[in-house]
């Protein structure tokens, strides 16, 4: 991994053939997000990024820049941050962002680049609690009836988030990439669900790569990121406000690890496709953080 300055950085990548078409597209998606995110929701800038060098820098022959913010307090944001990536045969457009306990919005990952010579699309909006998600189940009509307290709280769960979040106009996202031609990846187990907290409208999946398919990647990126806005805009008119004390503490506590397992997530994707090292700088500089603790109430 090269750090570059910002002047390097803007002449490199106006002259790197192909950083157009396709590539600019599944990156030129998230400026605009992510600005909307931040002025709409009053998040303030964090230097996590460049402390680590990586406000400006290049790897894998990327020119790319993280972007870091939180909102303790009403702003109800834990942590936000933001990639661009824009190269030839590698570039990436992301926007993740942890919700604070004051509400039970689930969280946000939206992303899709390009490696490998294909389209990666990664779009899921993690829910605050444990709901048991089996994504071999289509429906929930199809979960088993609940036999212990457990699976009672979590087909509990599972009803609300449908009714709030998990509709079938958020469904629709998923279903409009396959359309495009995008092949999904296998679903993951139970456990694995678990661990990362992912939710049942997980989008996982590879499209050709073509200027279409890049747009319906973008576009599939801005909509879910749009809808979690909305969200969180509107989320006292949703009644998904979490009273003070055990709620919060329980919910706290459990964002903490998915954050955790969100870091061992990225590292995951990141070394894959620019190896061991510079694939670990990136997800530290991403991933924010994860001793950090969130101010909630009014602070």
């Amino acid at each position: 991994m090269n750090v570059a300055d910002p002047e390097a950085t803007r002449d490199s990548a106006a002259a790197c053939p192909g950083v157009g078409g396709a590539a600019g597209i599944v990156t030129d998606w998230q400026p605009a997000m992510l600005e909307k995110i931040t002025s709409a929701l009053g998040l303030t800038p964090k230097d996590h990024a460049e402390l680590l060098g990586f406000d400006s820098f290049t790897i894998g022959g990327a020119n790319g820049k993280v972007a870091s913010f939180d909102g303790p307090g009403m702003p109800n944001v834990a942590w936000c941050s933001g990639l661009t990536l824009a190269g030839a045969d590698v570039a990436r457009g992301s926007i993740a962002a942890f919700c604070g306990p004051l509400t039970d919005v689930p969280h946000l990952i939206a992303a899709c680049g390009i490696s490998n010579g294909g389209i990666d699309v990664y779009i899921d909006w993690r829910p605050r609690a444990e709901a048991g998600y089996d994504l071999s189940l289509p429906t929930l009509a199809d979960y088993p009836e609940p036999e212990t307290r457990d699976a009672f709280a979590e087909g509990g769960n599972r009803k609300d988030f449908a009714a709030a979040f998990y509709t079938e106009q958020a469904a629709a996202i998923r279903a409009s990439l396959l359309a495009a031609g995008g092949t999904a990846a296998p679903p993951l187990t139970k456990e694995q669900v678990s661990f990362f907290s992912a939710g049942p409208l997980l989008v996982d999946m590879r499209l050709p790569l073509s200027d279409a398919a890049a747009a319906a990647a973008a576009d599939a990126c801005t909509q879910a990121t749009e809808r979690w806005l909305e969200w969180m805009v509107n989320a006292d008119e949703m009644k998904r406000g979490l009273p003070a004390g055990m709620r919060q503490t329980a919910t706290y506590t459990r964002d903490t690890k998915v954050r955790a397992n969100h870091f061992g997530f990225l590292l995951g994707r990141y070394t894959a496709i620019f190896g061991d090292a510079d694939g670990k700088a990136l997800a530290e500089a991403d991933a924010g953080p994860l001793d950090e603790a969130y101010v909630g109430g009014g602070s």
